[in-house]
């Protein structure tokens, strides 16, 4: 049984619509789908955004740290040679998962708000979603490595985290 109204369209070939359009307009970036193993083991940077209201979850962006740095030097087209401080690599990814957030939430019928976009690293941040559905994956490979973005629902976005 799905938690998502029968009028909802959020879907992988509306996730990847989303995907494919902010690659496109932050990134400079056409994307490109992964084909290696399925990335399983915890992202060493995830960035995610809630979404409340008539619908509830949140859109999460993982990856490791050096497609992080990449992502954050086309966004802030960044010379080859230039490194970002990671705050500007945090703020960039946060960006993406906010817009990619703000352009599901416009799929959707009703009232639902967007939350702040929030980044957590490091080896003790927890990437379960705790008693969430998920409702679309996609894995896109950003120069050599994975990235993945997923949309959950929850009728409760206060279980809703990572």
């Amino acid at each position: 049984m799905s938690l998502l109204p029968e009028t909802s369209p959020i879907d992988d070939e509306l996730v990847r619509a989303v995907v494919d359009q902010v690659w496109e307009s932050l990134l400079g970036a056409e994307v490109v789908p992964w084909y290696g193993e399925d990335p399983v083991a915890p992202p060493a940077l995830q960035a995610q955004v809630t979404l409340t209201g008539d619908w509830n979850g949140l859109v999460r962006l993982g990856c490791a740290e050096g497609a992080a740095e990449g992502i954050a030097a086309a966004m802030l087209m960044a010379g080859a040679d230039e490194e970002l401080p990671p705050e500007d690599v945090h703020d960039a990814v946060g960006e993406v998962v906010n817009v990619v957030g703000g352009n599901v939430k416009g799929a959707l019928l009703g009232d639902t708000a967007l939350g702040l976009p929030r980044v957590l690293t490091g080896p003790d941040h927890d990437t379960r979603t705790v008693a969430a559905v998920p409702v679309s994956r996609c894995v896109l490979d950003w120069h050599g490595l994975p990235v993945t973005v997923e949309v959950f629902t929850h009728e409760n976005t206060k279980e809703c985290r990572s």
